[in-house]
């Protein structure tokens, strides 16, 4: 066993136990190696922050099971794999997904269960986002869907960037307060990453 696969096994372990500045750790490790690999995969730029946010909130989901990973370096590029797959199908490339997943990873079988957790996460951020006041989810949505910054946001809702940045600060909590009522706990800064970080 190398020292990465030491070190990341005993993150894996760390997180498994709810370490949020594991997981975070891991997070910082692990962006500027797989974000490549989904531009290859993927072919559009744009998108890449979101899969990246999927799939670390799907290794956060299902954190109970790392300590059963052995290579966790294989694993998180299977997540990868099968994230972009998963957007590859949604965008209507099904023959290109299928081409990638045959080449980079012969099997995603077993992320079923994971797809479900992440379905029913993404389903309860929706519904977090829409009890938001309304400029406050405005704001948030320019932020997500269109990928504006805060200065960009302030300038089209004519808006201090300050005004902009408190209000994306709240949402994000307010977003995390509903999830943990519904029995979901997340990192904030995995919330808050392509929200605030790139701004």
């Amino acid at each position: 066993m190398n020292n990465d696969t030491v070190h990341e096994t005993a993150l894996f372990h760390q997180i498994a136990g709810g370490d949020e500045s594991a997981f975070e750790a891991l997070f910082h490790l692990y962006v500027p190696k797989i974000k490549p690999v989904i531009a290859r995969i993927i072919q559009v730029e744009g998108p890449e922050k979101d899969i990246i946010q999927e799939i670390f909130l799907g290794i956060w989901l299902s954190r109970e099971k790392l300590t059963e990973v052995m290579v966790p370096h294989n694993w998180i590029f299977k997540m990868v794999y099968h994230r972009c797959y998963s957007w590859l199908q949604k965008q209507g490339v099904r023959n290109k997904a299928s081409q990638i997943i045959t080449r980079e990873s012969t099997d995603h079988s077993n992320l079923t269960e994971e797809n479900i957790a992440f379905s029913e996460t993404a389903l309860l951020v929706k519904q977090a986002i829409l009890q938001l006041p309304p400029q406050a989810q405005k704001i948030y949505l320019l932020s997500r869907e269109r990928d504006l910054k805060i200065a960009e946001i302030a300038s089209e809702l004519q808006l201090s960037p300050q005004t902009v940045k408190n209000s994306l600060v709240r949402s994000l909590k307010s977003i995390r307060e509903y999830l943990t009522s519904q029995g979901i706990i997340l990192p904030l800064f995995l919330l808050a990453w392509g929200v605030l970080y790139f701004s």
